[in-house]
C-alpha cells in the first residue's frame, strides 16, 4: 500500500512539474516587463536610462519601425529631392513575424527581406558591447550607429541566394555617453518571417566569454550523450545474439542524437559535415519529424520499460494521428503556418503525452523495475522538447538553447543505465538458470551412478536367486551320497562366486544417500577409506538444489583433495550430519597434502566449470542464506569443513519459496 502511494504521488509531481516548467516560461514573458521592470520600445524608440548599465542583457523588444523590402543600413535611401531618410512602412512588433501584418491591404509573405529601425535612449556604458539576436534561424545583420555589431547567414534580395546559419558573429561596438543610437537590423528570410527572436543588448566580452562556455558545455555534454549511444549499440549487438533485442531502442537514440544536432547553434556545426550544408530555414521540416518521431517512439520506450501493453490499434491510431499533423504541416501555406499552426501543431503533438500519462498512472501498481525511472526520463524528453521549441520561436527571453540538451542528454544516460540493468538482469537470469541446469545435471548424474550400481548389485542378486534351485539339487546329490569332501569344495567355490559387496544406506534423504552413495563410490574407485556418519531426514527442510551443493561440493572437494596427495601417505574422508537443538549440522574431514589456494582472505575451490566452480564460496552462500555459518579449521594434515544451519530458518525459508 505504501509503495503504491509513493509511486501515485511521484507520478503527480512529475505531471505537475512537467506543467508548470513548460507553462511558467510563457507566462513570465508575457508578464516580463510588469515582473521586472524592465523598459519597452513605444514607437520606434526605448528610453534605457532606468535600465541595468552594468553591461548586463537588454532585451530590445516592443515596437520597431519596419521597413518592407528595404535595406536601409547598407543600402540607404532618401526621400526624393530632399536629405531625410525614407519613412517606415509601419510599427512592427518585436518579437513577432511580419506576416500576420498587411501593407496596402495585402499580407506579408513569411519569405523576403526587410529592415527594422530603434532610437536607444538614456543609456551610458563605457566598454564595449554587442548588439545580437543569439541562436537566430533567418539571415540578419545588426548596425548600431551605422557600425556592424553582428551578421549571420547570407543576406540577399533574392530569395534563392539568402542562406541562414544560426551561429552568429559578434563584433565589439563602443556607445557614446549622453547620446542617441540608432540599432538597424537587416532580415533575409525564406520561411520565418522577421524578428520572431528578440535583440540582445550585452557587454562585448562577457558575451564572448558566455558562448565560449556554452560551447564548451555543449560538447560535453554531446560527448557523453554519443558515449550513451555507443553504449547501448554495444549492448543492442549482445542482445542480437541473445535474440533479446528492440529494434525501436537504438532508432529512438538515433532520433536523440539528431534532434540534438538540429538545435540552433549546434546546427552551424554539423551543417557542413553531415547535413550537406543546407541553410537552416530549410531544415524545418526534418526537425518537425524528429520531433514527432522522437513523441511516438515514447509509446514503445513506455511499453517496454514499464511494462504497459499497446495494442496495434492503439500504435496506428498515434501512428496515424501524427502523419496527419504532420501533412497538415508540410502542406499548409507558410503564412498560416506562422500566423497559426506553429502554436496549434506542437500543442497537439501532447495528446499523446497526455496519453501515457493515464496509461501509467492506472498502471502504477504493475510498473516494471526502473518503470518510474523510464517515466521521469519521458519527462525530460517531453520538456526538452517543449522549452526548445519556446525559445527557438521566440516564445522565451532568456537563453535556453542548453535546455533540449541538458534534458535529451541525461536521458540518454538513463536510456543507456536503465537498459545495461535489463541486459544485466537478463545475464544474470541466464547465468543462475544455466548453473541451475548444470547443478540439476550434476545431481542427475550422481543419482544415475549410485542407481546403476544399485541396480548392478541387484541384477546379481537376481542370477543368483534364480540358479539357486540348481546349487541346492547339487548339494543334496552329493549330501545323499556321503560326499563331504566334494561337499565342501562345492560350497566353497559357490561361496566365493556369490559374495556380493552391500551398498551401504547412508541416509533416509534420497537425495543425500544418493550424493553420499555416489561420492562413495568415487573414493572407493581411487582407494580413499570413506566414513559415513549422517543422519539425514527424508523431509529435511533443505531444499535438494541447496542440499546438493552443500553435500555434493563439500565431499568432491574432499576426494579431490585425496588424490592430489602422495600414495605414501594416509588417506580418509569422513562425513557426519545431524539435526540438533533446532540446528542442521554438517561437517567433512579429510587429509590432504597441506597446500591450499586462498584469494584475498577466502578459501577457493580448485575445481573448474561453466559456472565458475560450485565450490566453497557457493557452499557459503547457501548456506548464508539460510541464516547459517561456514567454519573450515586446518593443519597441516587435515582439512575440515563444518557448516550450521538453524533448522526454523530452513522452514520459513522453504515455505516463502
Amino acid at each position: 500500500m505504501g509503495k503504491a502511494k509513493h509511486q501515485e504521488l511521484l507520478l503527480i509531481l512529475g505531471f505537475v512539474l512537467a506543467a508548470v516548467l513548460m507553462t511558467l516560461p510563457a507566462v513570465y514573458m508575457y508578464f516580463y516587463h510588469d515582473i521586472t521592470g524592465a523598459p519597452e520600445a513605444v514607437n520606434g524608440s526605448v528610453d534605457l536610462s532606468q535600465a541595468d548599465q552594468t553591461g548586463g542583457k537588454i532585451y530590445l523588444d516592443g515596437q520597431w519601425e519596419f521597413y518592407w523590402n528595404r535595406f536601409i543600413a547598407s543600402e540607404p535611401e532618401q526621400i526624393a529631392g530632399g536629405d531625410q531618410p525614407a519613412q517606415p512602412d509601419m510599427l512592427l512588433q518585436v518579437p513577432d513575424s511580419w506576416s500576420k501584418y498587411e501593407i496596402d491591404g495585402d499580407s506579408l509573405p513569411s519569405s523576403g527581406f526587410g529592415s527594422y529601425k530603434l532610437i536607444l535612449t538614456g543609456y551610458s556604458y563605457a566598454r564595449e558591447l554587442s548588439l545580437y539576436i543569439p541562436d537566430f534561424g533567418s539571415a540578419y545583420r545588426v548596425f548600431v550607429d551605422g557600425q556592424l555589431t553582428a551578421e549571420s547567414g547570407t543576406l540577399s534580395k533574392d530569395i534563392n541566394k539568402i542562406f541562414t546559419v544560426p551561429e552568429s558573429e559578434i563584433y565589439p561596438v563602443s556607445l557614446s555617453a549622453g547620446k542617441t543610437h540608432t540599432v538597424v537590423i537587416e532580415v533575409a528570410t525564406t520561411r520565418f518571417a522577421g524578428l520572431y527572436m528578440t535583440p540582445v543588448l550585452s557587454d562585448y566580452h562577457k558575451t564572448i566569454a558566455e558562448n565560449t562556455v556554452r560551447n564548451a558545455i555543449r560538447f560535453i555534454l554531446f560527448g557523453v550523450a554519443i558515449f550513451s549511444f555507443l553504449n547501448l549499440i554495444s549492448m543492442y549487438a549482445s542482445s542480437i545474439r541473445r535474440k533479446q533485442h528492440s529494434f525501436w531502442m537504438p532508432v529512438m537514440f538515433f532520433f536523440i542524437l539528431l534532434r540534438i544536432m538540429l538545435t540552433t547553434e549546434f546546427y552551424s556545426i554539423w551543417q557542413p559535415i553531415l547535413f550537406f550544408n543546407i541553410s537552416y530555414e530549410a531544415i524545418n521540416e526534418l526537425m518537425y519529424f524528429t520531433t514527432f518521431a522522437l513523441k511516438y517512439l515514447l509509446m514503445f520506450l513506455v511499453q517496454e520499460q514499464c511494462g504497459i501493453a499497446f495494442t496495434k490499434k492503439e500504435k496506428a491510431g498515434f501512428l496515424s494521428y501524427y502523419v496527419g499533423l504532420y501533412l497538415i504541416y508540410l502542406f499548409a501555406p507558410q503564412n498560416l503556418n506562422n500566423q497559426y499552426l506553429a502554436v496549434i501543431i506542437p500543442m497537439l503533438t501532447y495528446v499523446l503525452d497526455i496519453y501515457l500519462f493515464i496509461r501509467i498512472f492506472r498502471a502504477r501498481k504493475i510498473l516494471n523495475k526502473l518503470g518510474m525511472v523510464i517515466f521521469w526520463g519521458a519527462i525530460l524528453v517531453i520538456l526538452g522538447i517543449t522549452l526548445d521549441s519556446y525559445y527557438i520561436n521566440g516564445k522565451i527571453y532568456m537563453n535556453s538553447s542548453l535546455a533540449l540538451l541538458c534534458f535529451f542528454t541525461v536521458f540518454a544516460f538513463i536510456l543507456s543505465w536503465v537498459y545495461s540493468s535489463r541486459m544485466g538482469d537478463l545475464y544474470d537470469d541466464f547465468t543462475q538458470t544455466s548453473s541451475q541446469l548444470e547443478l540439476a545435471n550434476s545431481q542427475i548424474i550422481m543419482q544415475k551412478e549410485y542407481y546403476e550400481s544399485l541396480s548392478a548389485q541387484m541384477n546379481q542378486i537376481r542370477e543368483i536367486k534364480h540358479d539357486i534351485h540348481h546349487f541346492t539339487g547339487v548339494m543334496n546329490r552329493l549330501a545323499d551320497e556321503g560326499n563331504l569332501e566334494q561337499l565342501r569344495t562345492f560350497l566353497s567355490e559357490y561361496s566365493e562366486k556369490t559374495i556380493t559387496e552391500q551398498l551401504p544406506v547412508f541416509c533416509r534423504n534420497v537425495v543425500a544417500n544418493s550424493i553420499i552413495g555416489y561420492c562413495y563410490l568415487r573414493a572407493k574407485k581411487y582407494g580413499i577409506p570413506f566414513v559415513s556418519r549422517c543422519d539425514i531426514d527424508r523431509q529435511i527442510t533443505l531444499n535438494d538444489s541447496d542440499l546438493c551443493i552443500v553435500l555434493g561440493n563439500a565431499l568432491e572437494n574432499a576426494i579431490d583433495a585425496c588424490r592430489l596427495m602422495d600414495d605414501t601417505k594416509v588417506k580418509f574422508i569422513s562425513i557426519e550430519a545431524e539435526t540438533t537443538q533446532e540446528k542442521w549440522l554438517f561437517k567433512v574431514r579429510n587429509s590432504y597434502n597441506g597446500i591450499l589456494e586462498i584469494k584475498d582472505g577466502r578459501y577457493v575451490s580448485s575445481k573448474g566449470g561453466k559456472s565458475h566452480g560450485m565450490g566453497i564460496p557457493n557452499i557459503e552462500r547457501v548456506v548464508e542464506q539460510y541464516g547459517g555459518v561456514v567454519i573450515i579449521e586446518h593443519t597441516d594434515e587435515v582439512f575440515a569443513f563444518m557448516a550450521a544451519v538453524p533448522a526454523k530458518m530452513m522452514t520459513d525459508i522453504n515455505e516463502n519459496t
